[in-house]
């Protein structure tokens, strides 16, 4: 399992206050992710452990690399409260070309997979009262993963912004999707 924590280095992400930067608070709930999982027996690496620039050809080329049994990204913004999960949404996929699938289109494979642990994932967050929103799009690198693979923003409003920055809230968030990765892991392969 590789949990990226998005943006990082001279990539800071959302400003979402004065001297809050996105890529602070991807890593933190990253890293409280990863314990989440470690701790109902789930292999988990983290893409980032530092405050390092990744670009998202590199992000993907990573994960493909290494036969992770689910990718999954950490973002936050705003405007918006709860939590919004993303699976891709594919053009009309292009045929394999021998071994070689087409970059813009990976994800093909796996998209079933992916789409079933975004709503397991929206069930858990809604069982702790978040509000959640399951969404489709054309996103990197969810597109170039062979993977299962999801992304998950946190959001807020510039009002509220501290709330993100909650140890609380980051941990009931991490908890929630570590429980839905561990209902889906025979579907996932995922390693202990």
């Amino acid at each position: 399992m590789l949990i990226d924590p998005s943006h990082g280095g001279d990539d800071k992400g959302a400003v979402l206050a004065p001297k809050i930067f996105e890529k602070d608070l991807t890593l933190s709930l990253a890293r409280l992710l990863r314990k989440e999982l470690e701790e109902r027996g789930i292999s988990a690496r983290l893409l980032r452990d530092s405050d390092t620039t990744i670009s998202l050809e590199h992000r993907a080329e990573l994960c493909n690399q290494q036969h992770e049994a689910l990718y999954i990204a950490l973002h936050a913004a705003e405007p918006g409260r709860g939590v919004r999960v993303y699976s891709s949404i594919l053009a009309a996929p292009q045929p394999a070309v021998g071994s070689f699938l087409p970059w813009e289109s990976a994800q093909s494979g796996a998209l079933a997979r992916s789409n079933a642990v975004a709503r397991s994932i929206s069930r858990e967050l809604q069982k702790r009262d978040f509000k959640t929103l399951e969404l489709q799009a054309f996103l990197r690198p969810l597109n170039n993963i062979v993977a299962p693979a999801i992304a998950l923003e946190m959001a807020t409003d510039r009002a509220d912004v501290k709330s993100l920055l909650n140890s609380k809230v980051q941990s009931a968030v991490a908890a929630a999707v570590a429980s839905a990765v561990e209902q889906n892991r025979e579907r996932l392969g995922a390693r202990r």
